[in-house]
């Protein structure tokens, strides 16, 4: 016969805490918001920059920061209208809510610009949350352009993403042992990260990539949704290590 006490702690052994690393850009957002909203500024030179990312030409943040470069519109412009094209995508109340009721930790690392996502958050009036993203530096009058990004210098240096690009980094710094990992993400910048982490949730360019690679991932639909399937995917781990 099994010894009461020790069975009712086994069967509540401690969930271990979440660690979710967020990628912004088309990823807490149903489209991707630098495409959007500033592309037009600069057309098809925007294209041929995004080509060489994708094909693994050029870091995802070169290519952004020659995008940038091109760039000649005011910069209250630039950032009113990266926050006029934000949708949010659905569930990020909820998601934030859980995880902070379960002790979890959340960062956002993002190649994005920090003064769009920060307007981005208080709209939404979403939880404070650590933030790794781009300074907009204007080297003109006003602030202005033209501009370049400095990155934040907690990411990385890796042959795939360059020299202080690579978001992996900031994932080693914040993990704890014991933590599940979860990393959220949508493109090329991501995928060091989705190497690195215990699940994935993907979009667009990453999903394909986490295919190709075989990397465990899960559509990215709904932010609410995804504690519920965290949980269903570690009840499955704890059943195949007995």
């Amino acid at each position: 016969m099994t010894d009461g006490p020790a069975h009712a702690g086994a069967a509540k052994a401690p969930r271990p805490r979440l660690l979710a690393l967020l990628d912004y850009d088309g990823t807490m957002t149903t489209h991707e918001c630098n495409e959007l909203a500033l592309q037009p500024f600069v057309g098809d030179a925007w294209w041929e920059l995004e080509e060489e990312s994708y094909n693994d030409r050029m870091s995802h943040a070169e290519v952004f920061d020659r995008q940038i470069g091109l760039i000649r519109a005011p910069r209250a412009e630039l950032v009113r209208r990266l926050l006029e094209v934000a949708e949010p995508m659905p569930g990020l109340h909820d998601f934030f809510a859980g995880l902070q009721a379960r002790g979890g930790e959340a960062a956002i690392v993002s190649a994005g610009i920090r003064e769009a996502i920060e307007a981005f958050w208080q709209r939404l009036e979403l939880p404070p949350i650590e933030l790794f993203a781009s300074e907009l530096v204007g080297e003109g009058p006003e602030d202005g352009p033209p501009y370049h990004l400095e990155f934040s210098d907690a990411l990385g240096d890796c042959p795939r993403c360059g020299p202080k690009s690579c978001k992996a980094a900031i994932l080693r710094r914040l993990r704890r042992p014991g933590d599940v990992v979860l990393v959220f993400g949508d493109g090329p910048s991501d995928v060091c990260p989705a190497r690195e982490a215990d699940l994935v949730f993907a979009r667009g360019h990453l999903a394909e990539r986490c295919e190709q690679e075989e990397i465990e991932w899960r559509p990215l639909t709904d932010f609410g949704a995804v504690l519920g399937e965290v949980d269903a995917w570690l009840a499955a781990r704890r059943r195949a290590t007995r």
